[in-house]
């Protein structure tokens, strides 16, 4: 599984429990229309440590907190 792909099941994931559409987690994280878009389709190869920032205080968590799922546990995780 690659980072992206991790990321986006992480984001589809807390938006259903927090109940927030993608458009206001655009809002809040401050991320252009685009760049969700090219998360949620994984068109991504790696994600930069900003992003998971922003979303991390989008969903007022620290990161260590987001980071903190069974996704990001796989030590095969691809990032090339």
């Amino acid at each position: 599984m690659t980072v992206n792909k991790a990321l986006a099941l992480r984001l589809s994931s807390l938006l259903f429990v927090n109940k927030m559409s993608k458009y206001r987690l655009e809002k809040i994280s401050g991320m252009s229309h685009s760049a969700m878009t090219h998360i949620f389709n994984e068109d991504y190869k790696d994600i930069k440590l900003s992003t998971v920032i922003r979303f991390a205080r989008a969903f007022n968590m620290s990161v260590a907190k987001f980071l903190d799922d069974p996704l990001f546990e796989n030590l095969d995780l691809e990032i090339d």
